[in-house]
């Protein structure tokens, strides 16, 4: 058996009115020019795909678009929808970076979310008694 202690880093408070939602700080930095941009990312895992952000993030960020074929597909109760996605640098707290990508809706608005492929490239505890959402990092014994 092994036995992995971690610590807790970079923890963000709870999100919104009750029940309130885990989110993660999130900066995104855009490949070509550089611009970034700053913002608190509720957590949500019923979502299989990356960063869902609004229409007009994705048009400010969203200058690595990839080709119409490479758009994620997702089954929701309403029936399949078509996200439209670019290759971004994202920053999770202080200091993980990801190599990731950015969604938005082809039709609609979208929201700001971090869905299932962003989460399950970190080590998060969920503290919902402290109402907490933070990353965890090794101990070195």
């Amino acid at each position: 058996m092994v036995l992995e202690l971690f610590g807790t880093i970079d923890c963000q408070k709870y999100l919104g009115p009750e029940p309130r939602m885990p989110g993660l700080e999130v900066e995104v930095r855009e490949p070509v020019s550089g611009r970034r941009r700053s913002f608190i990312a509720p957590i949500d895992t019923g979502f299989g795909g990356y960063l869902l952000v609004p229409k007009l993030l994705y048009a400010e960020l969203g200058t690595m678009e990839l080709p119409e074929e490479d758009f994620g597909s997702y089954s929701t109760m309403t029936g399949p929808i078509i996200l439209r996605r670019a290759a971004v640098e994202i920053e999770i707290g202080k200091g993980r970076k990801l190599d990731s990508f950015i969604e938005t809706p082809m039709q609609g608005n979208g929201k700001i979310l971090a869905g299932r492929r962003i989460i399950s490239e970190l080590e998060l505890a969920l503290l919902g008694g402290k109402m907490m959402c933070c990353q965890l990092k090794a101990i070195q014994k």
